[in-house]
């Protein structure tokens, strides 16, 4: 009989920035890596992180904007903000 091959997963890192950091854990900082399912997208990741997904964000990924339904890679870096306003 072979052997049941575990599901590869992909290490995504999630810097949260400004008010977002509210919903890290006591004490922790950032960045945190996250294990996730190939083909996760920032919308599974924030719910990962214990994100409300109703919060208004905004995401890069690596540098470049990206949304909520971006598939992610391994080895991306996400960050995460408050949309901002003002003048």
């Amino acid at each position: 009989m072979p052997e049941a091959r575990a599901e590869s997963l992909i290490l995504v890192r999630l810097q949260p920035f400004a008010d977002l950091r509210r919903f890290l854990a006591p004490g922790q900082q950032g960045p945190l890596t996250f294990s996730l399912r190939p083909g996760s997208t920032v919308r599974d990741l924030i719910g990962e992180a214990g994100i409300p997904l109703d919060a208004e964000i905004t995401a890069g990924i690596n540098g470049e904007q990206g949304r909520l339904e971006s598939a992610l890679n391994d080895g991306d870096e996400v960050v995460l903000f408050s949309p901002m306003e003002g003048g």
